[in-house]
């Protein structure tokens, strides 16, 4: 066991940071070749975090979506050839203003949350607040929260350890494939990811 890592895939990153490549480092330095691995392999059964997520290029979509779908990343380099198992989840963050989510992204993102910020006054104060605290004490400010996060982990902990009980109702079963009828989703992703969500 482990804890789950957050690994963030910025931008710009090139094929060989996500995937992987040769550690050329090391080839200089030994001359022997060896695999340097990739946020693929550091994100493998944890999250990977992307923002600006409808900004990702093409061809970093793409590696995504096939990885995401094999479960399998393979590194295929200068004679090397190495596969590891990339399972993760994917989150995104985007500011719709700024373009679209890529239509082949579109049913990989099981829920989507819209932020928006408060418009209560004492809300706006409170947020401004616990900023000014954490920028001037983060040690402190972590320990003052730290009963709260804790409360709320074994909250998770709980929900997770009930989820195996929880059955649908077959009235809400049926609501969810009616509902993805008619809005004639491709294949039967939506009614999983709706089915797993309102569980």
């Amino acid at each position: 066991t482990r804890r789950v890592r957050v690994v963030e895939l910025p931008l710009g990153a090139t094929e060989d940071k996500v995937v992987g490549g040769i550690d050329l480092e090391h080839a200089i330095r030994t001359g022997i070749r060896q695999v340097d691995p990739g946020l693929l392999a550091k994100a493998n059964r944890g999250i990977i975090y992307v923002d600006e997520v409808n900004l990702l290029g093409d061809h970093l979509v793409d590696l995504l979506l096939d990885t995401a779908e094999s479960g399998v990343n393979l590194i295929e380099r200068e004679g090397i050839s190495f596969a590891h198992p990339a399972r993760f989840i994917l989150v995104g963050t985007m500011n719709p203003e700024e373009g679209e989510l890529r239509p082949q992204f579109l049913d990989r993102f099981g829920l989507c949350v819209k932020v928006v910020g408060s418009q209560e006054p004492l809300n706006r104060l409170e947020i401004l607040k616990r900023r000014e605290q954490y920028e001037e004490d983060p040690e402190t400010f972590t320990w003052e929260w730290q009963e709260e996060q804790e409360r709320m982990r074994h909250e998770v902990v709980r929900a997770q350890e009930l989820l195996s009980q929880v059955k649908m109702p077959p009235r809400l079963a049926n609501f969810i494939a009616q509902l993805s009828m008619d809005h004639r989703s491709a294949g039967h992703r939506a009614d999983i990811i709706m089915d797993r969500a309102a569980q």
